[in-house]
């Protein structure tokens, strides 16, 4: 109800005309009913209250970029990683603006950079949580430009920085099944699948797409099995919410690598050789 939203905001922005985070839901509000000039107006508002919030900046790209103003784009989501290095959505935005212009090279450069700013001490060696979604962008990247070892290996770090990473799991899936490698996609989707609690969004997702791809195979016997197991879990689990209001809280099992020598664990250079020399130097300087 965009009437409703509209009132709400307009409301808390009477208490408190500054508020960046009102300020930039109430513009993406605008842009969603097509008011470019009051969605404009209302992000400058935002970021003349607050010129460092992270996420008017990238919000604010995102909508320009969608006007096909890609200079302007560009230059607020730089700006935004020069005041916060450590906002993953902000390098992941700009790698993505790069890669939707093929500016190939320059993308790779920011998913780097990106991820070298917001490794967490405490992550993996792919840099934890934080960067699962530039790992991903990546390997998206690589896919495109018909590198799909590269992919496989970007994949496979996005997983080992988040092993629940719902998109990861989403882009490879793709990827094996047009690479006609349909059992390693299989596998995919059951690897998927434990990660997610039943009956989550995630999952439901996860089991439609599993069942669309038996049926775009041909292989409609599959197709019924894989719907199958997911009423049942359904049913399992809206049982089990009936009897016990409370639940237990999702698994956080780590996903596992495949054996040495399978499709989907390389080399850890594999990835990083794709950056030129003279821009893996720039490591040193921040």
């Amino acid at each position: 109800n965009y009437e409703q939203a509209e009132y709400c905001y307009r409301s808390a922005l009477r208490h408190d005309p500054k508020n960046s985070r009102v300020l930039q839901a109430y513009a993406i509000l605008e842009t969603k009913r097509g008011n470019t000039r009051n969605a404009i107006n209302l992000f400058e508002r935002a970021l003349k209250s607050k010129p460092r919030d992270a996420g008017v900046l990238q919000a604010y790209a995102l909508f320009v970029s969608d006007l096909g103003d890609y200079e302007s784009a560009r230059a607020l989501l730089e700006k935004g990683t020069r005041v916060n290095k450590r906002h993953a959505p902000l390098w992941q935005a700009w790698g993505v603006l790069e890669l939707r212009r093929k500016n190939y090279d320059e993308a790779r450069d920011i998913f780097q950079q990106g991820i070298w700013n917001c490794s967490q001490p405490s992550g993996t060696q792919s840099g934890g949580y934080a960067c699962a979604r530039l790992w991903q962008a990546w390997g998206v990247l690589e896919f495109k430009t018909g590198d799909i070892a590269a992919a496989r290996q970007c994949f496979h770090r996005a997983l080992d920085a988040d092993p629940r990473n719902a998109a990861t799991f989403t882009a490879w899936t793709i990827l094996e099944e047009m690479e006609g490698q349909t059992k390693d996609a299989r596998a995919i989707y059951e690897r998927a699948l434990k990660q997610f609690p039943a009956s989550s969004d995630e999952k439901l997702s996860l089991w439609r797409s599993y069942e669309l791809m038996e049926q775009r195979e041909g292989n409609s016997n599959r197709a019924q099995l894989v719907y199958q197991r997911s009423m049942r879990e359904t049913m399992v689990q809206n049982n089990n919410d009936y009897k016990k209001p409370t639940t237990s809280p999702p698994t956080t099992k780590e996903v596992t690598t495949r054996k040495p020598g399978e499709v989907y664990v390389m080399d850890d250079g594999t990835i990083e050789s794709k950056v030129p020399e003279s821009v893996m130097n720039k490591k040193k300087k921040i």
